[in-house]
């Protein structure tokens, strides 16, 4: 086990074959997916935190793959988390969303200062279309507090 997690370790640091530079950007959030994993890598920024309810976003953010940063993706649902699991680069997390946006994130905050080893003032980008009480895609900037 130890060596396949070596030769797992080994080949996600390798770019591949780009396939995602030919993703297909039909809709809003493919575009706003595709936008996040440029600004992360570009930053640079230690992580893509994902805060969604059916994992979709994860699922679009993991699609473009990120070279660099990981993903973080917290949600709701434990049928979603679970399936999460499968995608590259993507660490999912079953949190309770609060009513208040900004205690959903602070939980998202503490849990990889406890988890992921996350350290204050280090950045990260906030993708989500469930932040708000109406459906409002975003993208955020944060430093973790």
């Amino acid at each position: 086990v130890e060596h396949l997690r070596k030769i797992a370790i080994k080949t996600e640091t390798i770019p591949g074959l780009q396939f995602a530079k030919q993703l297909k950007r039909t809709t809003d959030k493919q575009q706003l997916a595709i936008a996040a994993v440029q600004l992360a890598e570009g930053l640079p920024a230690k992580g893509i935190v994902v805060i969604t309810r059916r994992g979709i976003m994860a699922d679009f953010v993991s699609n473009c793959r990120p070279f660099s940063t990981n993903i973080y993706a917290f949600t709701n649902m434990s049928q979603s988390r679970r399936t999460m699991t499968l995608n590259r680069g993507l660490f999912p997390f079953r949190i309770d969303f609060s009513s208040d946006p900004e205690k959903t994130l602070q939980t998202a905050f503490r849990i990889l200062k406890e988890r992921e080893h996350f350290h204050s003032g280090e950045k990260i980008v906030i993708i989500s279309d469930v932040l708000a009480q109406q459906r409002v895609d975003s993208i955020q900037i944060r430093e973790i507090p």
